[in-house]
């Protein structure tokens, strides 16, 4: 099965999706929002096979790094590289793959876009998409999916 959860920016998608995890057995990479002082001012990148995680976003005047600028945060691609490790191993696990969160760089054909693609033809497989790119998401990748809509 192929499921894709969406909502709205800052709905709790991956906290959802982490908090079910916890308690399966699953692969690939959840990006969990990092807070200061009760503002959210970025995501790790945490591999579900090991635990192990990396700084995949921060805000622009948190950011100790260089990287893609989106929006008001800046995507680390030593995080990105990270991301797509734990995907690719996910790929080959016979664990549930989780991929969270496709965004604006993958449409872009960026980010986690090639592994994407290969991780799309796998069964038991779980994608976190916003809502504001579904439409694309489904058009660039067809496919069967349960869409589990967070309001």
């Amino acid at each position: 099965m192929k499921i894709l959860i969406t909502g709205e920016k800052n709905r709790g998608k991956s906290t959802f999706l982490y908090k079910i995890c916890k308690n399966c057995k699953c692969s690939g990479v959840i990006c969990l929002p990092v807070f200061e002082n009760g503002i959210k001012i970025g995501s790790d990148a945490i591999n579900l096979l090991n635990g192990k995680k990396k700084i995949f976003a921060r805000i622009k005047d948190k950011a100790s790094f260089s990287g893609i600028v989106m929006d008001k945060y800046v995507i680390n691609p030593e995080g990105i590289n990270h991301a797509i490790e734990a995907i690719e191993e996910g790929i080959r696990s016979d664990a549930t793959l989780i991929i969270d969160e496709v965004g604006s760089l993958e449409m872009r054909g960026k980010g986690y876009y090639k592994i994407l693609k290969k991780a799309i033809q796998r069964n038991n497989v779980v994608i976190v998409v916003r809502k504001s790119i579904l439409k694309k998401f489904l058009k660039k990748f067809p496919g069967n999916y349960f869409i589990l809509d967070l309001q």
